[in-house]
């Protein structure tokens, strides 16, 4: 990596530099199936494979990634919901419902990102206040609200009404 850089890696190698070793990181690969449910995966579910502070330096190391990727796209003029889902990239490695607002500028640049409620695998469920509070506080000219489903399953709007 010194001599070529950290283009000239694969993903096993890594993994295994963060890991300590390139055996343990294509055990754990094989083990959650991607790179992607790797990153969703708690510590108690990685210490049979590393230690626990391993798991921890792995998750830090993950998120990070996902943490410059949004930086990165910070610089960006948001003009349609693609670069929205982008900016929030992050919020499909939760494992836990989660409503943010995108504070804009203007421009249509980012100001913040608020997160405003955290709930449960199925549910979250902000007040009005919350949601708005950032956007006041940040005197932003207009904002987008994100949402995830960890549990994968988007309840039908007229079902969440009965």
């Amino acid at each position: 990596m010194a001599t070529y850089g950290s283009e000239a890696l694969g993903t096993i190698e890594h993994l295994g530099l963060i890991v300590g070793s390139q055996e343990k990181a294509r055990v754990l690969v094989e083990h959650f199936g991607s790179i992607d449910l790797l990153s969703r995966a708690s510590v108690e579910q990685l210490q049979p494979f590393v230690p626990r502070a391993k798991a921890l330096r792995l998750i830090s190391s993950l998120r990070l990634g996902a943490v410059v990727l949004r930086e990165e796209r910070q610089r960006r003029t948001l003009e349609d919901p693609l670069a929205v889902a982008e900016l929030c990239y992050e919020v499909r490695f939760l494992s836990h419902e989660s409503l943010r607002v995108v504070l804009l500028n203007t421009k249509q640049q980012l100001i913040k990102i608020a997160t405003v409620s955290q709930g449960s695998v199925n549910e979250s469920i902000p007040h009005p206040r919350e949601i708005f509070k950032p956007v006041i506080v940040h005197s932003a000219y207009s904002f987008i609200m994100v949402h995830n489903h960890p549990s994968g399953v988007i309840p039908h709007p007229v079902l969440c009404r009965i």
